[in-house]
């Protein structure tokens, strides 16, 4: 996908950066010419970018520093990537408060938190594009049901952000189903089968074929998309 875009320059930021979607995304960023800085909790040594912080998004209060100190080191922000996410399995009626809560902190807080702070460096440095990772499970419910909710929160915040900000920050959205990476690795055999069983592609997305959409959506093919959140399902 790089060589078929204008070429990019300037600092993106993945959040999530050490899972499969989060890595692929860095890839197709790098390829296009971003100068990515990985965000995660795992080790540095775990962690193959030379640009990399570790962070735990649910510690909110330490978020606007984060990005402060990469424009220091790295120079103002020109891509954020809110692909962190925090999924518990646990069956909805015995979900413990402290999963709850932790479930919409990392993706619903920390996103909006981000998105804001990655947004006056973006306005200040002249632009800038926000992408927010959803889930199918936001437009269509979950047996996840804290998950499916805190997605929901992420596809409403793209619609209001891309109002917020613009016209100097677009704010967009992916919204995949089965991804056979990451999180989609855990899912039980139930909740796996039930969605190859509705999908007409019958198999799961690559982590690059999400990625590249991410790809497509901060490029300047896509100069006129804003507040969309677009769906990577396989026609589900």
């Amino acid at each position: 996908m790089a060589g078929t875009l204008a070429r990019a320059a300037g600092i993106a930021v993945v959040t999530g950066s050490a899972g499969g979607i989060g890595s692929a995304i860095c890839d197709v960023l790098a390829e296009a010419g971003y100068r990515v800085v990985g965000v995660d909790r795992v080790e540095p040594d775990v962690q193959s970018l030379p640009d990399y912080r570790q962070a735990d998004l649910s510690e909110l209060e330490a978020l606007p520093s984060l990005l402060a100190a990469i424009r220091d080191d790295c120079g103002p922000l020109a891509v954020l990537v809110n692909n962190a996410a925090h999924l518990d399995q646990t069956p909805f009626a015995e979900l413990d408060p402290a999963s709850m809560v932790r479930t919409l902190t990392v993706n619903v807080a920390a996103v909006a938190i981000l998105a804001r702070e990655a947004a006056s460096q973006m306005i200040a440095g002249g632009g800038g594009v926000i992408v927010n990772v959803a889930s199918i499970a936001g437009k269509r419910g979950s047996s996840q049901a804290l998950y499916g909710a805190s997605k929901a929160g992420a596809i409403s915040l793209t619609k209001t952000l891309a109002r917020l900000y613009a016209p100097n920050v677009r704010v967009v959205g992916v919204a995949p189903a089965l991804v056979e990476a990451g999180m989609g690795t855990q899912l039980s055999p139930e909740v796996r089968g039930a969605f190859l069983a509705q999908t007409p592609m019958a198999r799961g997305a690559t982590a690059r074929e999400v990625a590249n959409v991410v790809g497509f959506l901060v490029s300047p093919a896509a100069s006129y998309v804003s507040g969309e959140t677009v769906d990577v399902h396989g026609g589900l």
